[in-house]
């Protein structure tokens, strides 16, 4: 019995000692980052049974167990995920808000805004010097678009070297859980309790939730399975080993075994992804159509005008094609951007006489080809053409020269006039359209300023009427008359005959299917996006060539319109240049903010969850002191008792 008496008051002291030291372990480990409070679970011995009924045997420390809510961790691992991929996002959006710096002065805006005011000064001053600045201005603007595509190009390098970064630490991170799903099972097989083990496990959880978005399952032996998106990241005691790569689109891709994928929808990588595969290449793609939008554009009006010479003697394309056999809207062509099917017009001058004669080439983009329109070219008097290294080279015979300009022809061909007046045409046409204006004599005919009611009348390609003019008694010969659209006429003295007519072109696109901008005849700009954009080096070498005119030197016809591209709002996006470039960074600063915002949010859950998980599973140094204080009392008191017995059982021997 008395055996049974110290047997009983042993099993309190050794209860209290383990119990004591548990506290103890949990205020070591108070400020231990991923530590779960443990606590122990006591109960009664089995009883002894005798014939006056059960007596207690003492108690024993039958659990160790962690404090633990596994909803609460999984949601803080969702959370920490989610924060992951939101800050992320903020960081690298600030970041390229940076590098499109607009409200510095080296802002493509701002370069956009010096450079259309020097245009617009050349339209008042084609010095050579006001051309020079131009081009220089030019440099400085396609420079700064230049440098933002290589900043891109940059960051995309970066983010790919962080998630291969990432990647490795994510491998590391699951061969260590790998590791120690081994050592855990190898406890609980011989009845251990492994609960650091599992704080460590939980805390390279938590660490994995920063990267990927994860879950896990609990096998029976106490292993965890680790699932993310596209697979198994650790099953038991094996583990993937994720890669990066880079697939024939271009997309980045994180896969195991050289194939499979995994796209994360949580977690700095799902961040670096999406700015990688998607927000990068978006700003990009932006920036580009803002850049050839201002190619196409500007080169098109650029390549209806003339510089000082007023023409050219020889022209050669830019712009190759690869196969000048097939049709101009063949995809792959080689072509900076698509042309449309329409007329082309070309002017060809004598250098001696000033004669001009005008040419119409109308052009069907889905059949005709290069060498279709090299041979309608050379079919024009006084014209060769051929092809060069895929480019179109234009050429014109000795005493000759050509250009592609919108003007009005001053001198009409005049064959239906049988009498002896000459007309001659002024003015720049501003029609929406092109068009063709016939001029007709009414009634009987008579002399120019002397028959009384002596009329022409003009009527456009659809006979609408445009114009009665009044050329008998009255009108001075060789006096302008205002037709329609800007364009004027004035007769010599002479005689008109009853139906005598002639035809004029009015031009408000000289070519409509903006070849020539594709071809790189006679244009500004070189290049077909924002990673090439730049200035022709015929029009570096040779600031004369930049096209102001439509005619004659001085006329700045040319000059205007291209000024007037920058208050264009149909030129890109349904809005001007400068617009789409604010657009651009509007939406950058909107995308920003709202990734801020999410972090801020994800922030604060965070710390909300961590705090409720501190209040389930953290350590109170007060609370582990009185818990220590009760078991310590515990001790004592089952101390005591032992002594008490060992001295009744002493006086008991004694007194036999």
């Amino acid at each position: 019995m008395a055996s049974s008496d110290i047997q009983i008051g042993m099993s309190g002291v050794l209860a209290a000692q383990r119990a004591m030291m548990v506290s103890a372990h949990n205020i070591s480990n108070a400020n231990t980052k991923g530590y779960t409070k443990q606590t122990v679970s006591l109960a009664t011995r089995l009883p002894l049974q005798t014939t006056i009924g059960s007596i207690g045997q003492g108690v024993d420390l039958v659990k160790i167990m962690r404090q633990k809510d596994d909803y609460l961790n999984s949601r803080i691992r969702f959370v920490t995920s989610s924060l992951g991929a939101s800050s992320i996002k903020s960081q690298q959006l600030r970041e390229l808000e940076t590098v499109f710096n607009e409200l510095s002065d080296a802002s493509i805006s701002n370069s956009l805004t010096s450079f259309f005011k020097f245009v617009n000064d050349l339209s008042q001053d084609e010095s050579t010097s006001s051309r020079s600045v131009l081009v220089e201005k030019a440099i400085t603007m396609t420079e700064s678009i230049r440098a933002i595509v290589d900043e891109l190009g940059m960051m995309k390098e970066f983010v790919k070297q962080s998630v291969e970064s990432k990647l490795n630490e994510v491998n590391g991170l699951a061969k260590d859980i790998v590791d120690l799903n081994k050592e855990i099972h190898s406890l609980q097989t011989t009845g251990g309790e492994p609960n650091d083990l599992l704080d460590k496990r939980e805390t390279l959880l938590g660490e994995i939730s920063k990267f990927l978005d994860v879950t896990t399952r609990t096998q029976k032996n106490g292993m965890i399975d680790v699932m993310i998106a596209g697979g198994v990241l650790v099953s038991g005691s094996n583990a993937l080993t994720l890669e990066s790569s880079v697939d024939s689109s271009g997309k980045l891709n994180i896969t195991s075994y050289g194939s499979s994928k995994h796209k994360p929808t949580g977690g700095e990588l799902s961040g670096l992804l999406e700015m990688y595969n998607n927000t990068l290449p978006a700003y990009d793609a932006k920036l580009d159509t803002f850049a050839t939008a201002l190619i196409k554009k500007f080169n098109a009006i650029h390549s209806e005008g003339v510089g000082t010479d007023g023409g050219f003697t020889t022209v050669l394309g830019t712009n190759k094609v690869t196969d000048a056999t097939k049709a101009l809207n063949t995809a792959g062509l080689g072509l900076p951007f698509a042309p449309s099917s329409g007329d082309i017009y070309v002017t060809v001058i004598n250098t001696s006489t000033g004669e001009e004669v005008k040419n119409k080439i109308t052009v069907d983009v889905a059949n005709d080809s290069l060498t279709k329109l090299s041979a309608d070219i050379d079919g024009i008097t006084n014209l060769s053409s051929a092809i060069s290294d895929g480019k179109l080279q234009i050429t014109a015979d000795s005493g000759y020269k050509f250009n592609f300009s919108y003007a009005l022809d001053p001198n009409p061909q005049t064959t239906g006039i049988t009498g002896t007046t000459t007309p001659s045409i002024s003015g720049i046409y501003n029609g929406s359209t092109n068009d063709v204006y016939t001029f007709t004599a009414l009634g009987a005919g008579g002399t120019i300023g002397t028959t009384s009611g002596l009329q022409v009348e003009v009527r456009d390609s659809g006979s609408n009427l445009i114009a009665t003019l009044d050329v008998g008694e009255g009108y001075t010969p060789g006096n302008t008359l205002a037709v329609a659209n800007g364009v004027s006429v004035s007769f010599s003295a002479g005689d008109i005959n009853t139906g005598d007519t002639f035809d004029i072109d009015v031009i408000n696109d000289s070519d409509e299917t903006d070849l020539l901008a594709a071809l790189g005849i006679n244009t500004f700009f070189s290049g077909k996006d924002a990673s090439d954009i730049n200035i022709e080096k015929r029009i570096r070498e040779d600031v004369t060539l930049i096209a102001t005119s439509i005619g004659e030197s001085g006329d700045n016809t040319n000059a205007l319109r291209l000024s007037a591209l920058q208050n264009d709002n149909s030129i890109v996006g349904n809005t001007t240049l400068s617009d789409y470039l604010h657009q651009i960074a509007a939406a950058l600063g909107e995308e920003a903010n709202s990734a801020y915002k999410s972090e801020e949010k994800y922030t604060a859950l965070e710390g909300s969850l961590q705090n409720r998980r501190e209040e389930v599973s953290g350590v109170n140094i007060d609370e582990e002191l009185v818990t220590l204080i009760r078991f310590q009392q515990a001790y004592q008191a089952s101390a005591k008792y032992i002594s008490t017995v060992d001295r009744l059982i002493n006086t008991l021997l004694n007194s036999l």
